[in-house]
């Protein structure tokens, strides 16, 4: 496939470059603006100005005040944000292609980029906010590993720094500092603009010249990062801090984005280590000596690292950090098989269209391309992936992967102890992978196909088809070649109580360790060579499983997931291993500051029912589970309801036709259950820990997802969240309490809540809960006006087709409305969104502020993190 057909490029007479790209598969555009300024254009004095720019970018213009840019984004529907990385800055903005939302969207770029304000006091304040994210950030375990892994890697090359900059020194960066990196890194020349989606080429490029030609600034000459001397070194940085495992970082320097080698090392990354077939994934996961593997090749512009991660118990370091590295050293040995090749080549090739499922993706891409040497690059990185070879993949490993020169990053536990630490590198003990024999057996029994009941079409071009004794539900998404499939059966996840919180994950998780007469590596093999991989899936109201594969894997995909459903082996050996990764997991999940809390708030607002317990469970609890245990709790998924969802490039009555046929599925439900409707419980809790910030939930009692308070949930959430939110406004942009502040909607199908979410610092929690609380209780007493009020519904609106670009989400959209019994939803939520009145969203938010919240707060209460 070529990924740059019909890209139509132009240099501006100022040097600023366009680039168009029409895709109607959804009725949507973006405008991405790619700066080629980032953490390398910053002199040492200047660390994380960059980022402060960015920042700066929604803080008024001559012609707009602080927050106008997001407020009139979201007036069309859409919505603006921004990020910077250590080679580029990048200002996006999503919206619906109607309605000449193009036009503005351009017009607010362009006025931003072009006239940023940079007023002091905003500064002052926004100075603020970023402290706060960088706190959040020394909170992430993951983001501390895998920076210090930069800074051990590079001593003169300035990815060695902590690139958000440190608290001390972005108080010391001054307007001045700021104006003179905005005026001689944001000049035209330095910048691509990348437009993508339902859009008129001609009629784009017209008004790209109009908002961007005028634009008259001189491009300096930049003096970059000072370069890395020639010659490796081996060494290891040692962190404790509050986390509940232990995580370690590898890695090398390796080679920048264009130079040849860049695509053997991408594809040696992906060997060791995408999929469940991968060699780091059989070798270290599977066995149970991590929870957590990965191998990524990292080339940002000029130079590149290659690094293996993993997280596991502190008793199990040693083993699991030299196993990792002797599967490095056995890949530069025997290089891989013909089979490994053939399979990695189509898993990337999924992942690689994946990125072109949204406009956003598609034009962020095209610039990154263009900004390394043209958007033809992509195709030819394509191909070179495609195109690498076994010589390929083992030469690079050997000559850069070397275990003597591996340097490393560790986060332990406060108390913990390794060898790695004074004894680095680790060993790398000979190690080899079992054969995996490679058998067709995605079918899962030999009856023929059941009958066809009905056949049915719902607003929204959705099909649901009714076969003996399962649902298939069908909406095509097009424009990448892939499909999604998944089939879901429903009420297995709501029964769970606490003595069972976790068995219907760990039946998941333990169904792809082998199902039908095929181990899991097998499996893992069948479900890869079709370029996807099979992952389970535990909601609020239903499990499932699913995958993405190209369509014309549709069938095979559809016998395979539907043999994993039906038919998995629960060996008692498998149990045993994926039980204890699962309880090490469940331990981990306090160390995610924002869903750990959410989960959490909802165990106080529902002690008693399914949707307040922890989803991987109890730590000490999941232990307990037994074989016999595991193979009863999945016994009920013969007995409910079951449903094959499809989404993607697909024709619906060819789609339904094909999974009819290939589908065997020999449950019988039985007569539904009614679910039991939680009660609502008030209560508050909190836990300390040794963390730089304090992360607030809250949540307020909503109705179920079944009723008409959705959309109202939804159109207040509009109001309240995202960069022209409410609670952004006053939380954020007025008081600088946080950087992270959101509302969300949650429902299910017998209950419902408004969560609220702020991590600040801990001496301004009570601060944050009174101002939280505020806003919400100031949509009754100031209800919003004609103009915030549409800026709400557009804003709401347009999050929903924004949403719909991608197929696993309207998956997840349809997998919903199946649970509910409400299929024709859907199609109508457009409109009924639409049909919201000021009045509906104030007596819900009167109704929401006089109720009794529960919540939860992770409290931080020192300054180690």
């Amino acid at each position: 496939m070529q990924w740059t057909a019909n890209v139509v490029r132009e240099v501006l007479p100022n040097g600023l470059t366009v680039l168009v790209q029409r895709d109607t598969s959804a009725p949507v555009v973006a405008v991405v603006t790619h700066v080629r300024a980032g953490y390398f254009d910053e002199p040492d004095e200047w660390v994380g100005i960059s980022h402060v720019l960015e920042h700066m970018y929604f803080k008024g213009t001559g012609r707009r005040g602080p927050g106008d840019v997001a407020r009139e984004t979201q007036l069309l529907g859409g919505y603006c944000n921004a990020g910077t990385i250590y080679d580029k800055t990048v200002y996006y903005t999503v919206l619906p292609s109607a309605d000449g939302g193009l036009a503005r969207a351009l017009d607010l770029q362009a006025d931003a980029l072009m006239h940023a304000a940079l007023d002091p006091e905003e500064l002052a304040r926004e100075i603020e906010v970023i402290v706060q994210e960088a706190k959040r950030k020394k909170d992430s375990p993951e983001a501390v590993t895998v920076e210090a892994l930069f800074a051990v890697l590079f001593r003169r090359h300035r990815m060695r720094r902590w690139r958000i900059g440190t608290e001390a020194g972005l108080r010391q960066l001054t307007v001045s500092d700021l104006r003179n990196y905005y005026e001689s890194r944001y000049a035209p020349g330095r910048v691509i603009l990348g437009i993508a989606g339902t859009l008129d080429v001609d009629e784009t490029l017209t008004l790209a010249r109009g908002c961007f030609g005028a634009w008259e600034r001189a491009t300096e000459a930049i003096e970059g990062s000072p370069q890395e001397p020639p010659g490796r070194h081996a060494a290891l940085d040692v962190r404790r801090g509050d986390v509940g495992r232990s995580l370690l970082a590898m890695g090398w320097r390796t080679v920048d984005t264009l130079h040849p080698d860049a695509a053997p090392l991408d594809v040696a990354a992906a060997l060791l280590s995408t999929g469940r077939s991968a060699r780091l994934y059989r070798g270290l996961r599977e066995p149970g000596l991590v929870n957590a593997v990965g191998a990524s090749h990292y080339t940002p512009t000029e130079v590149g690292v290659f690094s293996l991660s993993l997280e596991t118990e502190a008793a199990l370091m040693d083993r699991a950090a030299s196993a990792a590295l002797a599967h490095v050293t056995l890949l530069a040995d025997t290089g891989p098989s013909d089979v490994e090749l053939t399979r990695v080549r189509r898993q990337l090739a999924t992942r690689w269209a994946r990125q072109f499922e949204s406009v956003d993706g598609r034009a962020s891409a095209l610039c990154a391309a263009e900004a390394v040497g043209g958007v033809a690059i992509l195709d030819q990185q394509y191909a070179a992936m495609l195109g690498v070879n076994a010589r390929d993949v083992q030469r690079v490993t050997a000559q850069f992967l070397g275990p003597e020169q591996v340097s490393g990053a560790l986060y332990l536990p406060s108390d913990a102890r390794v060898a790695v630490e004074s004894a680095w590198p680790p060993p790398s003990p000979i190690v080899s992978l079992p054969s995996v024999t490679v058998r067709d057996r995605a079918s899962n029994s030999a009856s023929a196909p059941v009958s066809v009941e009905s056949d049915r079409e719902y607003a929204g071009a959705v099909h649901r088809r009714r076969l003996a004794n399962i649902d298939v539900v069908v909406r095509r998404r097009g424009g990448t070649g892939l499909v999604n499939v998944g089939l879901h059966v429903a009420g297995i996840s709501d029964s769970e109580t606490r003595e069972t919180a976790g068995l219907t994950r760990l039946v998941g998780r333990c169904s792809v360790r082998g199902a039908g007469g095929m181990d899991g590596s097998e499996l893992a093999e069948a479900s890869e060579r079709l370029g996807g991989a099979i992952t389970p899936v535990v909601g609020r109201d239903a499990m499932g499983w699913s995958m993405t594969v190209p369509a014309e894997a549709l069938a095979d995909a559809v016998r395979l997931v539907a043999l994993v459903a039906e038919q998995p082996e629960f060996a008692p050996a498998a149990v045993a291993v994926e039980r204890e990764l699962q309880a090490g997991d469940a331990k981990r999940a306090r160390d995610d500051m924002f869903q750990y809390p959410l989960e959490q708030v909802l165990g106080q607002a529902y002690p008693t029912h399914a949707y307040g317990l922890p989803s991987l469970g109890l730590p000490e609890q999941v232990r307990e589970f037994g074989v016999d245990q595991v193979r009863a709790w999945h016994q009920q998924l013969h007995g409910a309801p079951a449903a094959v969802v499809v989404v993607g490039d697909v024709h619906p009555s060819s789609a339904l036709d094909e999974v009819s046929e290939a589908l065997r599925w020999t449950g019988v439900p039985a007569e539904p259950i009614a679910p039991v409707t939680p009660v609502w419980c008030a209560d508050c809790a909190y836990e300390e820990r040794h963390k730089l910030q304090s992360a607030l939930a809250m949540a307020f009692p909503a109705a179920a997802s079944t009723a008409r308070e959705r959309e109202y949930l939804s159109v207040l959430c509009a109001l309240l969240s995202g960069l022209a939110g409410r609670l952004f406004d006053e939380l954020r942009e007025r008081r600088s309490l946080a950087y992270t502040v959101a509302a969300m909607r949650w429902q299910a199908r017998v209950a419902g809540a408004l969560l609220t979410y702020v991590a600040t610092s801990p001496e301004r929690e009570d601060e944050a809960r009174q101002a939280a609380v505020e806003v919400l209780r100031g949509v009754a007493d100031t209800p919003p006006d004609n103009e915030e009020f549409r800026r709400a519904s557009n804003y709401a609106g347009g999050l929903l087709a924004i949403s719909r670009q991608h197929a696993t989400s309207v998956a997840d959209e349809l997998v919903e409305a199946w649970v509910t019994d409400t299929l024709e939803l859907p199609g109508e939520r457009a409109e009924r969104l639409r049909a919201v009145t000021v009045a509906d969203v104030v007596a819900l938010s009167e109704r929401l502020a006089g109720a009794e919240r529960a919540e939860f707060v992770v409290r931080g209460t020192s300054a180690r993190g």
